[in-house]
């Protein structure tokens, strides 16, 4: 019974000990920032900047090609699209959440929990700079932002904590089985092109929405997105958001009760 009852509340511990202790996660995330972009002039801004790059060159490129008017449409898609590098960045490097700190995780006993905080943190950094071209597109585009942009604040909260979960799932499947993370690469590729991000999801109309509707992607970004450009609450993606986001959790923390002390085996 107390075996059963170690794995039980063993992930949701790790994860707790982990969050308890966000000078170390913090700080390592930092310095794999400094590490990545060492001796570079701009450091992370070159991220940024082909960032901008590729939503002013494709944004501009799309609206043509969906007859869309830019000034509605270009904000639209940077949000969209910048939402979701941080999304698909965080869920493909979490495959390698415990294969790239292999020396660590046999040398030192932290909770595991601590490796994939590292990486969420990591990827908030990028995104903070990337909010840099939001400001860009929307002071020169519109619209205007009001009190309603502080919305998107708890909607990228959330949407963190659903990223933690998938992280927690997909790092334990992708250190057993290697061939996962080719899998999940291909996966998020897929993801982007039937989430409302290059295309609004009126466009599909009442016969195929069910595409948007049921696509738990489309709504963690809605909750982020709608505030910003659209200045209002979206109460229905929110609901999607926190029911989608209380399950990845609870399958994580599960799978990483289940399997925490297998995974230095499996390294």
């Amino acid at each position: 019974m107390n075996t059963i009852s170690s794995k039980r509340f063993g992930g949701l511990r790790d994860l707790s000990a982990a969050l308890a202790n966000p000078h170390l996660w913090a700080l390592l995330a930092w310095y794999d920032i400094r590490q990545r972009y060492r001796r570079s002039v701009l450091g992370p801004f070159w991220v940024t900047i082909s960032t901008g790059v590729m939503i002013g060159t494709m944004g501009l490129l799309w609206s043509v090609l969906f007859k869309n008017d830019v000034q509605s449409y270009l904000p639209f898609f940077a949000v969209g699209s910048i939402v979701w590098t941080f999304y698909s960045t965080q869920i493909n490097e979490a495959c390698t959440g415990f294969t790239q700190f292999e020396s660590t995780i046999k040398q030192i006993r932290f909770p595991m929990g601590v490796y994939l905080l590292r990486i969420l943190m990591r990827n908030l950094i990028i995104l903070a700079h990337n909010c840099v071209i939001l400001v860009v597109v929307i002071g020169i585009l519109g619209p205007m932002p009001t009190w309603h942009v502080l919305l998107a604040i708890p909607g990228l909260f959330l949407g963190s904590l659903a990223m933690l979960g998938i992280s927690m799932i997909v790092s334990v499947f992708c250190t057993r089985f290697r061939d996962m993370p080719m899998i999940i690469q291909n996966a998020t590729v897929v993801l982007f092109y039937i989430t409302p991000i290059i295309w609004r999801p009126n466009a599909l109309g009442s016969k195929h929405g069910w595409v948007a509707e049921y696509n738990p992607f489309a709504h963690l970004i809605e909750i982020v997105r709608a505030p910003i450009i659209s200045g209002y609450f979206p109460l229905h993606s929110w609901i999607w958001s926190l029911a989608t986001t209380f399950v990845f959790l609870v399958i994580g923390i599960a799978l990483q009760g289940r399997f925490r002390d297998r995974i230095a085996y499996w390294l």
